[in-house]
């Protein structure tokens, strides 16, 4: 049994079961939001679609990244890079949430952002 360290399970979660756990649970999330999300929007529900989305994408990326970063940190890096490297990734990830968030709440949210993409423009 190990005590619960918040704290680096934040920086660390791949260290982590049942976060890991978590993020297994994301994956499948993710598979099912995704299209849900072009599917609805433009509508009412595209909003709170968009913003679930816009925290598992971030949380995402940070759980997959930081199984790089325990892999190859070190080994291209230099001993002692695993732990900066997991605080610049927590400090990209809560940037990318903060991001998310502002595209979500002020401009068209992330769907109506990818779909703009194949628009025409005029």
């Amino acid at each position: 049994f190990r005590a619960a360290k918040p704290a680096q399970d934040v920086l660390a979660p791949d260290t982590s079961g049942p976060l890991m756990a978590q993020y297994h649970k994301l994956n499948w999330a993710l598979l099912g939001l995704t299209p849900v999300a072009f599917a609805v929007s433009p509508s009412l529900l595209a909003m709170p679609v968009d913003l679930a989305l816009g925290v598992a994408f971030p949380l995402h990326a940070h759980f997959a990244m930081n199984c790089v970063i325990a892999d190859y940190a070190e080994k291209f890096l230099g001993k002692g890079a695993k732990g900066p490297s997991r605080v610049a990734m927590l400090g990209l990830t809560g940037v990318t949430l903060l991001g998310f968030l502002r595209l979500n709440l002020t401009g068209e949210g992330i769907t109506g952002t990818v779909k703009r993409l194949w628009r025409k423009s005029t």
